[in-house]
């Protein structure tokens, strides 16, 4: 009888930092379709069977196939090759590693249910397990996997050649939230970036959100945990076609924009179920007609208790450009057309930020596009008064970008501390296409990087004070995703961090 030894939970809870410049793998995420519906926790399903038959061994290319000894409950150590140095998880079932001398393919094991009762299996080309080396570093990654059958999952690694396997690395948690979220002493707070979409997660970190797609299908899954070195728990799981979703800071309350309307589902306990469908149609009373919801809409976001949403729109003259972005507001359990914004100019609200106590609300007109149509990228910032009433409190000249190239589909991308006195920026510098107010200098640069004495890419961080806004700081680093700390007084960008002392940013 084999009997593996479980990991214990520190070893198990052990992660890496994700390198900055990893290489990007565009994983498919199959879901079984199912009908809508809500329920509370369960355990969650088990690895379809197919799972456990093969063992395929992951081989470089040109090499042979597995050990011939490897037993899926408690694989021998047959070889003497060290255990692969630098095994990280990129939180999305990709994982990479250093080259071990002398050997000649890696064997990777998943244990899917960690701490629960399930053994190891190993993953091989039967569960879609690819990968690909450079001289030194080896990348692998599941792409025909289902995320939440490994949502607590630990895997292990170990390098083989003709003489046999040696031993394992140290188990890997799966950590999506270290993924899509930075952990400050604030709480948790999004990752952002002009490359890519995150999924939320709540600012404790015991709520999250996956997206999926099966087809044109997308499906949004709901999982809780009771704390943070607890397993995650499915909550609900919703089928539909929603494009963008935001999750409310506290967990309860999740919005998808789906075609012309948005879905909002609360948890009430441990029970989700859908509270409200905003239609095309269901705009402020004040917007001029006619007055929607945009076909698809760009942005969308809630404030820290989901009682506020913002979300793009059209009205007037517009036909498919967002032109505006509406305000819905939650009284009890019914939602009600608020305000509608609209600070003129073309390509309105592709940058958006709401604070989590919903005070403030950041929004651009103009942007830098593909096209090369520079209209001037204002940001502009709004502040709700006690009566709901807003009004814009500052116009600030910052390089916003939307959809620069087919390639790359970068935006920019805005956060707002919790009480709105905080705003981060992810900008472009263009001194040869917008006025002088937009450029950004070396002088201008808090904590100048290599090759940053005139920078493109880069974060302004701007503070207001009573009713007066001033830029703060600006720090340009070659990095694909940052978060702004829920209080406003740090910044995670480039795997550094950077806080705010007195009033001033200082370097790491």
């Amino acid at each position: 009888m084999n009997h593996r030894c479980k990991v214990p939970p520190q070893v198990r809870e052990h992660r890496l930092p994700l390198p900055e410049k990893a290489p990007m793998h565009h994983n498919t995420m199959t879901f079984a379709p199912e009908a809508a519906h809500q329920r509370a926790p369960r355990a969650l399903p088990t690895l379809r069977a197919a799972l456990a038959l093969s063992c395929a061994a992951l081989a470089l290319a040109g090499c042979g196939g597995g050990s011939g000894s490897a037993e899926p409950g408690q694989p021998p150590v047959t070889g003497a090759l060290a255990a692969p140095e630098n095994f990280e998880n990129g939180g999305a079932l990709s994982f990479s590693w250093s080259a071990t001398p002398g050997a000649t393919r890696y064997e990777l094991f998943a244990d899917t249910d960690g701490p629960g009762p399930q053994t190891e299996v190993q993953m091989g080309e039967a569960q879609g397990l690819s990968f690909y080396s450079t001289t030194q570093r080896q990348f692998g990654y599941l792409n025909l996997a289902r995320l939440p059958d490994f949502i607590n999952a630990t895997f292990r690694l170990r390098a083989c050649n003709t003489d046999g396997c040696g031993a394992f690395t140290a188990a890997k948690a799966l950590d999506i939230p270290k993924s899509i979220s930075h952990e400050f002493p604030s709480g948790r707070a999004p990752l952002k970036s002009s490359a890519s979409n995150f999924d939320p997660i709540s600012q404790d970190g015991l709520t999250l959100v996956l997206r999926g797609a099966s087809g044109s299908t997308s499906t949004l899954l709901v999982f809780a945990r009771t704390a943070i070195d607890q397993p995650w728990q499915q909550q609900a799981e919703f089928p539909t076609r929603a494009s963008r979703i935001a999750l409310s800071s506290d967990g309860t309350t999740l919005a998808g924009a789906e075609d012309d309307k948005i879905q909002i589902y609360h948890r009430g306990g441990a029970t989700w179920g859908l509270q409200a469908t905003i239609t095309s149609t269901q705009t402020p009373a004040a917007c001029p007609q006619p007055c929607q919801l945009a076909s698809v809409p760009g942005k969308l976001a809630l404030s820290a208790n989901g009682n506020l949403l913002a979300v793009t729109g059209i009205y007037g003259a517009a036909t498919n450009t967002p032109n505006a972005v509406f305000t819905y507001v939650r009284t009890g359990t019914t939602w009600a057309p608020q305000s509608h914004l609209a600070p003129g100019g073309s390509v309105v609200g592709t940058a958006l930020a709401l604070s989590g106590d919903g005070s403030t609300l950041a929004l651009n007109s103009g942007a830098i596009t593909r096209s090369e149509s520079f209209a001037p990228p204002y940001l502009h910032v709004y502040a709700q008064s006690g009566g709901g009433t807003w009004s814009e409190q500052a116009r600030l000249p910052v390089g916003i970008v939307n959809f620069l190239d087919i390639a790359a589909s970068r935006y920019s991308a805005l956060a707002l501390s919790n009480d709105g006195a905080t705003l981060a920026v992810e900008a472009l510098n263009a001194p040869n296409s917008l006025p002088a107010e937009f450029h950004i200098t070396g002088a201008d640069l808090t904590c100048a990087g290599t090759g940053s004495a005139a920078p493109g890419w880069h974060i302004a961080l701007f503070a207001r004070e009573g009713a007066t806004w001033r830029r703060q700081a600006v720090i340009a680093r070659d990095a694909a995703s940052w978060a702004l700390a829920n209080d406003g007084n740090a910044l995670f960008f480039g795997g550094e961090l950077f806080n705010r002392r007195s009033g001033a940013w200082t370097c790491p």
